[in-house]
């Protein structure tokens, strides 16, 4: 069984969501005869990646342009879209949130990034909670686990997702330009060590004076190849993954059946002395 993703790799326009949209709009613009099974977005696609501007770029649910305009696309496409992120407005803080689009274009629920990136700069915990539980989607015909661009330095989520019975994780990101070999070991680790597809939505573009979001949105399969990449530059990825070929390759390499994971972390562990 084939699902058809589009992918959309955008550059955000700081302080000018109206503007970002019809780029967005221009991008997607050829795809429309394609009849996508899902669209992804990038983390933050619709603001850009600016810590200190999220409190000023946050949105409440029940009036985000933001959402509004994924409900838009859904509709349009008449496809449940996985709409990248965007800084929520909740009591007492702010979230930096997934909201997931069915094709009728109802807001469904949304996944809040649970591991903040608050480093080389980035004071993202200064802004945002985070969030504390897993969202799976279930099409029907395959299950999806969704993170938001840090989380993939953590597989313990993705594990236990796949345990979930996720075929497919998604990605969302505006991941910088200074860290490429993370960005392709990684994603292509979480595939190969839980047997899933992953597709990685990332922004492109200017951060700040002297950073760059990475881009290279691509989608990988579960035995760790790229099977489609964009480059630097904004684009979208229209591509087909075939369901059958996780199946067959979990039946033929029955990696998942040898794990211990409800033991993993109860093995007895000795410790000896080497410096006596």
């Amino acid at each position: 069984m084939k699902l058809r993703i589009l992918v959309v790799q955008n550059s955000a326009i700081l302080e000018n969501k109206s503007q970002t949209f019809k780029n967005v709009d221009r991008l997607l613009s050829e795809y429309k005869n394609e009849k996508p099974n899902l669209i992804v977005f990038p983390e933050v696609w619709s603001s850009g990646w600016c810590c200190r501007n999220f409190q000023n770029d946050a949105e409440e649910v029940s009036d985000s342009e933001t959402i509004d305009y994924l409900k838009n696309i859904a509709k349009e496409f008449n496809s449940p879209v996985i709409g990248g992120s965007f800084i929520q407005k909740v009591s007492g803080g702010f979230k930096n949130s997934c909201p997931i689009i069915s094709k009728k274009g109802v807001l469904v629920d949304m996944y809040d990034k649970i591991h903040l990136f608050s480093h080389k700069g980035s004071e993202e915990n200064k802004y945002i909670t985070p969030g504390n539980d897993l969202l799976l989607l279930d099409l029907g015909y395959t299950k999806i686990g969704v993170t938001i661009c840090y989380d993939i330095r953590f597989p313990e989520i993705y594990r236990q997702y796949s345990k979930l019975g996720a075929e497919i994780f998604v990605n969302v990101a505006a991941w910088s330009s200074k860290k490429p070999e993370h960005w392709n070991i990684m994603h292509r680790a979480r595939a190969i060590e839980n047997q899933c597809f992953i597709i990685v939505a990332d922004q492109s573009g200017k951060i700040s004076e002297n950073e760059y979001n990475l881009g290279h949105s691509m989608v990988i399969d579960g035995w760790g190849d790229v099977i489609d990449e964009l480059g630097s530059e904004e684009g979208c990825i229209i591509t087909d993954i075939d369901l059958d070929k996780i199946r067959n390759l979990r039946k033929n390499f029955p990696l998942i059946s040898d794990r211990k994971d409800d033991n993993v972390y109860y093995f007895k562990c000795r410790e000896i002395k080497l410096y006596e």
